[in-house]
């Protein structure tokens, strides 16, 4: 999707504290530095979206009771089974009970789904002017072992919030897109019955046991050649439609992983060093769920790190197998930086 008329008002953050990993704990071996991940205690991911969206009004200046539509991204449990985590932001916030509210269950690709479907709402209607996405979780489960359950990173808690307007912003959208490859979607279910779900009998959530059987499978001999081929042709795709070429990407914010992965899976194929990577921005953090990439940016711009004209590559990667990018060109340097 081609964007020129789409800006980010304000970015939000909650970030817990951070905690190394436990001494004794094993997972994949992770040789670059990623000691822990941010973790909060018992803090509900409804609230940890709340306080990230109050902050994201106060940066753009917005009034929470003029948005149009809210967008809530989940990857884990968010609340009491039967409950919908939106309608509390949404009346936490104060937000319009007009504005349409609607939680996204798109895995770790979710708020590039959100981004497609925001815009494209902002755009049916010349009065509509602005969309929140919030994204949160809490790993602390005894049905999750942060430290173990995804191969090349720690699961990190966090809240993230971001404010799309159609007045301008300190960073404009370029151009989103996604991709599915379904022919993986049992990379991530592995050999699990569809039912019961694994939460209702207390079975734990270990992507990298369920990738292990996958990779017993005739179709694992694809992965690399099916991936590829999504990844390249989608990131050919927002580069063309933005008008970037890679050489204008000033950085590249992907999933927070191992520096390792990062390197081999994403920089190399696209020819650029790691210095052009947002990693060393994210590998404090752990895995947020859908919140890695907005809130990597949100760093990058407290950090002082992103001036006027940058042009940021995002991409990122869920179960399904979904495959999400973006382009971000940053108008100027945020007031709150």
């Amino acid at each position: 999707m081609r964007i020129d008329d789409v800006y980010i008002g304000g970015i939000g953050a909650f970030l817990p504290p951070f905690t190394e990993r436990p001494a004794g704990e094993g997972g994949s071996p992770l040789p670059d530095g990623l000691t822990g991940a941010l973790v909060a205690g018992e803090l509900p991911p409804p609230e940890m979206a709340v306080r990230a969206a109050r902050q994201a009004f106060e940066r753009a200046g917005a009034d929470p009771s003029t948005l149009d539509l809210l967008f809530h991204v989940s990857v884990f449990h968010q609340g009491p089974d039967g409950w919908l985590p939106q309608s509390y932001i949404q009346r936490e916030l104060g937000l319009d009970p007009h504005a349409m509210a609607v939680e996204l269950r798109q895995g770790c690709n979710g708020m590039f789904t959100g981004l497609e479907l925001a815009i494209s709402h902002l755009r049916a209607d010349a009065a509509r002017g602005s969309a929140l996405l919030t994204a949160a979780e809490n790993f602390n489960s005894a049905l999750v072992d942060r430290w173990t359950a995804h191969p090349g990173s720690y699961l990190g808690d966090s809240g993230s919030a971001v404010l799309l307007t159609r007045r301008p912003g300190f960073a404009r959208l370029r151009s989103v897109a996604t991709v599915s490859v379904p022919e993986l979607e049992q990379l991530h279910r592995g050999d699990e019955a569809l039912f019961p779900p694994g939460a209702t009998v207390g079975r734990p959530l270990d992507f990298g046991r369920r990738a292990g059987q996958f990779r017993a499978t005739a179709e694992a001999a694809n992965v690399p050649a099916l991936l590829g081929k999504a990844r390249d042709e989608l990131l050919a795709r927002v580069l063309d439609e933005s008008g970037t070429e890679l050489t204008d990407v000033t950085r590249v914010v992907s999933v927070n992983t191992a520096r390792a992965h990062a390197k081999e899976r994403l920089m190399d194929p696209l020819g650029l060093p790691m210095s052009r990577s947002a990693w060393e921005f994210g590998s404090r953090m752990g895995h947020l769920g859908a919140g890695d990439q907005f809130l990597t940016l949100e760093r990058m711009a407290v950090a002082g790190a992103l001036g006027a004209g940058d042009r940021v590559l995002m991409i990122g990667v869920g179960p399904g197998l979904s495959i999400g990018a973006a382009v971000v060109e940053i108008v100027h340097s945020p007031d709150w930086a």
